[in-house]
């Protein structure tokens, strides 16, 4: 029996490659880790959850598709107990940017070479902690999902030093130069628009100019 997943989730399956060691941070009844498997991407894959009633749903998930042999759960905050298993790419979805950060702030991040990361707001600051931490970007998808927006983010540790210009930190070095994301920075700029006429703020106001450089050059990429 196939497990059914989310387009949400399913959007994070082509950047998962079956030479990848992978742990699922925050592992969401681990939905995505038993399609990993039943698809073939992966043969294993350790799943990783702070709270035991969140893990305990994945442990039950993994038994109903008799999986326990390929998926395997573990107690931890985060990134804490990878140096105790053979993992160099971590996946998570679904949260926001600060828990990301919080998470990926940990030593441990030095053994992780590919990042898969779904956040659903301040995509800005995530961005600019992979930098810090010299991880770059590779791909990066806008994903809707009901009411919310999410950004997909793939990165790969580089060896050399990353950075940024204001306006790629701000809406992504590659969701820019996409001409198929004009509709997503349109809305965007409406948005920006209320915001400054009911506030006027200088930080907004910079914000709408970036926009319409972006919406302007994807325009002309589309003619």
């Amino acid at each position: 029996m196939m497990i059914k997943i989310s387009e949400r989730l399913n959007s994070l399956v082509k950047y998962i490659h079956s030479e990848d060691k992978v742990m699922d941070v925050g592992c969401d009844h681990a939905i995505l880790d038993i399609y990993l498997v039943q698809t073939g991407t992966l043969r294993t894959i350790y799943v990783g959850d702070v709270n035991p009633n969140a893990l305990a749903n994945g442990k039950e998930n993994i038994e109903k598709y008799e999986l326990g042999s390929n998926i395997f759960p573990i107690l931890s905050y985060g990134i804490e107990k990878i140096n105790e298993i053979d993992v160099d790419t971590i996946v998570i979805s679904g949260m926001g940017s600060k828990n990301i950060i919080d998470i990926l702030s940990s030593p441990n991040l030095d053994r992780v070479f590919k990042l898969v990361l779904q956040s659903n707001n301040n995509h800005n600051d995530l961005r600019r902690f992979l930098a810090s931490k010299n991880f770059r970007i590779f791909a990066e998808e806008i994903i809707e999902d009901g009411k919310k927006t999410y950004v997909n983010i793939l990165a790969g540790r580089d060896s050399v030093a990353v950075s940024y210009t204001d306006k790629e930190l701000e809406f992504g070095p590659l969701l820019i130069v996409n001409p198929d994301n004009l509709i997503y920075f349109e809305k965007l700029l409406r948005s920006y628009e209320r915001i400054y006429y009911a506030s006027h703020s200088e930080d907004t106001r910079k914000k709408i100019t970036y926009l319409e450089e972006i919406i302007e050059n994807l325009k002309k990429g589309i003619d």
